[in-house]
């Protein structure tokens, strides 16, 4: 039987550091569960079974083993084990990443992403640097609620915007530079720039808050980080088209074809339906509660009521709730890693990395340490 040398290499690993001198002021359980850390990490870089499996079989080991007492230092008890294990399941940010795939579902099933980018190429599209704002400007509309650059650009924006360079009789395979690769490159900046204006719109953003206030308790508000990211975002993403025109310039200016093709594809979708009306205001009741109701909403309660209002209105439907696996998957990844690394903190392990970091550190002047 052939070994799967990406299975054995992280229980490998996580041996060798269970075997391994435990160092000065570290508990042996602490010890321990970063060697169950350090292999689940390891384990979801090589990937020989699917991520969302690898963190519920860490989480399960460490409450087998009751490996995060109740009391930092105790004896722990079975119920410990398992309040460790659910605990990232009863995570509020892990659950907004969860919903947010929800709005990208709503967004997706009613066609109110193709509509609004078809509207922008049919207004901006009769050049091509307007084309490339236009594309840029669709991908700004809908990533607040798509936490997933990939099922953003992939799912929404590519579908429509590849029909675009074959009007011009620019493909992969020939005159790549007349257009294609000009709408291209700008829609593969572009999410790279909407992915960190908003925490919303990739779930990494999401999961390195929760693990920043479990390990350190620092906690960032919705509007906190978008008013902290936005000066330099709003320039990002206004300079982006305009810089890869320049750089990589398209040898077709005009893009005379994009908004007619854009307004066909517009008359064949017809009227804008009451479905695509519904979940534009409630992707704006969202965003607005978002920015305007922190004292009065968590951002995750209002990430629900969004979804129970479009299950209500029947944007969408509850079995298309259930059958979304990317979101379910998603769910089960990010509550495991939050479990993991809330964890870390609570059998001291980051406690102890913190002061030895400091004193190795001491000395040093702040400029160094940026360094």
């Amino acid at each position: 039987m052939k070994i799967d040398w990406k299975a054995v290499a992280p229980l490998a690993l996580g041996a060798v550091i269970v075997a391994s001198p435990v160092p000065a002021g570290l508990s042996v359980q602490a010890w321990q569960f970063f060697a169950l850390f350090v292999t689940v990490i390891a384990a979801l870089i090589l990937e020989p079974i699917p991520t969302a499996a690898i963190g519920l079989m860490g989480v399960t080991f460490g409450a087998a083993l009751i490996m995060v007492p109740g009391t930092p230092g105790g004896a722990g008890t079975p119920s410990d084990g398992l309040r460790f294990a659910l605990g990232g399941f009863s995570n509020g940010t892990v659950w907004l990443i969860f919903t947010a795939y929800m709005f990208s579902l709503g967004y997706e099933k009613t066609g109110l992403g193709k509509r609004i980018a078809l509207l922008l190429i049919k207004v901006l599209g009769k050049r091509t640097l307007g084309l490339g704002y236009a594309v840029a400007l669709a991908d700004l509309a809908v990533a607040p609620f798509t936490p997933s650059n990939t099922a953003r650009s992939g799912g929404i924006i590519f579908p429509i915007i590849k029909n675009i360079p074959p009007l011009y009789g620019s493909t992969p395979e020939d005159g790549r530079r007349k257009i294609g690769s000009y709408v291209m490159w700008t829609a593969m900046a572009t999410t790279c720039v909407t992915s960190s204006m908003f925490l919303t719109a990739l779930a990494p953003n999401l999961l390195a808050l929760e693990i920043l206030n479990k390990t350190a308790k620092i906690s960032i508000s919705w509007t906190e980080w978008f008013v902290a990211l936005a000066p330099a975002c709003i320039l990002l993403f206004l300079l982006v088209p305009w810089v890869i025109y320049v750089l990589y310039p398209p040898s077709v200016k005009e893009s005379a074809d994009a908004p007619k093709w854009a307004q066909k594809e517009l008359v064949a979708m017809g009227a804008v339906s009451a479905k695509e009306l519904t979940m534009g205001g409630l992707a704006v009741l969202a965003l607005l509660l978002w920015i305007f109701g922190g004292k009065q909403f968590d951002a995750t309660t209002v990430a629900l009521i969004g979804l129970c209002l479009m299950i209500v209105t029947r944007v969408i439907t509850w079995d298309e709730v259930i059958g979304h696996k990317t979101a379910w998957n998603v769910l089960v990844w990010f509550a495991t890693l939050v479990a993991m690394a809330d964890g870390l903190a609570r059998v001291g392990f980051l406690s102890w990395f913190a002061k030895t970091a400091a004193a190795s550190m001491s000395g040093f002047s702040v400029g160094t340490l940026i360094i």
